[in-house]
């Protein structure tokens, strides 16, 4: 009885805040770039939120697409460099490093088949994206085009491919093909809806997910985050092997 007592302390007094993740690996803070921050205001209320919910460290990962918003390596940086020096500026204590959320689609094939140098989570790992209506018709190609020019896919947010949710044996073939599955945190919270809650709870149980992020847009999305903490998946969470622990920024 006591040492259940204990585990539950130390569980609560943990999940106070996101601290335990150490670096959030998807976000839309670079201000004017996509569906995230509009501008500067508004990645700087989005980092000091974070910064209160316990992180340090925060990954910038702009939508890259080759229509709504072609980002490019070059503005995506421009950006960060933005960001970086208005945060220095605030006082706030966040390190902002930049990849890309990228779109699989027939740009993204180029992109990389060309050899152009992709924007990586860390090391070799790129964030990687589809529509939530369809599966990417440039899905094997692009998987295959990455794995076999040295990188290794993160799939974001499977849990919200609404095409899969009732194959959920796509998610394995995925796993086969070598991604990486990372959980948006505030799936957890319904936000998203109670199917995309089911399946990520389905995801984690059975042990798929590798990384966490937050992918937040705008303030909701950090309120979000904030119930989340008050929750019961909260000691599941915490105790969870997440990889984003083993980034070097």
């Amino acid at each position: 009885m006591f040492n259940l007592f204990k585990k539950s302390s130390v569980a609560a007094s943990k999940s106070r805040d996101w601290g335990f993740v150490q670096t959030d690996i998807h976000s839309h803070i670079l201000p004017g770039i996509d569906d995230g921050a509009q501008n500067i205001e508004d990645s700087l209320k989005l980092v000091e939120s974070m910064y209160k919910h316990g992180y340090r460290k925060m990954v910038a990962t702009p939508h890259s697409s080759e229509d709504i918003y072609p980002n490019d390596t070059a503005t995506i940086l421009a950006r960060r460099d933005l960001l970086r020096e208005a945060v220095l500026k605030e006082g706030i204590d966040m390190q902002i490093e930049a990849a890309a959320e990228y779109m699989i689609d027939e740009r993204f094939v180029k992109m990389v088949e060309s050899g152009e140098q992709m924007l990586t989570i860390h090391e070799n790992r790129v964030l990687v994206e589809m529509s939530y209506l369809l599966e990417s018709p440039y899905l094997h190609n692009g998987l295959f085009a990455l794995q076999t020019h040295g990188y290794q896919p993160i799939l974001a947010h499977p849990e919200r491919y609404n095409f899969y949710h009732n194959s959920l044996e796509k998610y394995d073939e995925l796993k086969e093909k070598g991604c990486l599955f990372q959980l948006n945190l505030i799936a957890f919270s319904g936000y998203y809806g109670k199917h995309v809650k089911k399946v990520a709870s389905y995801l984690f149980e059975k042990g798929m997910y590798d990384y966490v992020g937050s992918d937040i847009h705008h303030i909701r999305h950090t309120n979000a985050l904030h119930s989340v903490l008050q929750s019961k998946i909260m000691s599941e969470l915490i105790e969870y092997p997440f990889i984003n622990g083993n980034i070097s920024l």
